[in-house]
């Protein structure tokens, strides 16, 4: 379900449907849809969002872990590094850390996507060479960049009075 639940909200995510922090109405009905049809259990708006809010703690965890000093990360394996001593101290220290020391963190790009602050990773980041700028728009006049006219109406001297 979990991984249905990130896999939904990223596709949300991709088309829009997350403005900021939050989902539209509509993701969170069509998750609850999709596992209605996929396990035949009852979701509502309630569930999606107490699951949301786990699954941001986590993500939460995950970006503490990946701040902290002798700790690696291995972008392939979707996995926070670290040598035995260090992974024994950090573990001792923050239990919670455990789960997701030495081990592949499963749908780590959907987990960016969905409950990141609104980043993009990996397979669904985009870069301006993935936007199409080019609309075929006449109009456009190229800018002059050292026209002192220019300069002058866009830093204006300050009037003392």
């Amino acid at each position: 379900m979990e991984h249905l639940f990130l896999e939904i909200l990223a596709k949300e995510a991709q088309k829009g449907n997350k403005p900021s922090n939050t989902f539209k109405v509509i993701s969170i009905n069509q998750f609850a849809i999709a596992i209605f049809e996929r396990f035949q259990v009852q979701c509502d708006r309630k569930h999606v969002k107490n699951h949301l809010r786990t699954v941001k703690n986590q993500w939460q965890i995950i970006c503490t872990i990946r701040a902290e000093n002798g700790l690696g990360w291995d972008d392939n394996m979707k996995m926070i590094t670290c040598d035995r001593a260090t992974y024994d101290t950090a573990v001792m220290a923050h239990k919670k850390y455990e789960p997701f020391l030495s081990k592949s963190i499963d749908h780590y790009d959907e987990m960016a996507l969905v409950v990141g602050k609104n980043m993009a990773t990996r397979s669904f980041a985009r870069t301006f060479a993935d936007i199409d700028l080019d609309d075929g728009n006449q109009d456009s006049v190229p800018i002059d960049c050292d026209n002192e006219e220019i300069k002058g109406v866009m830093n204006p001297k300050p009037k003392l009075f």
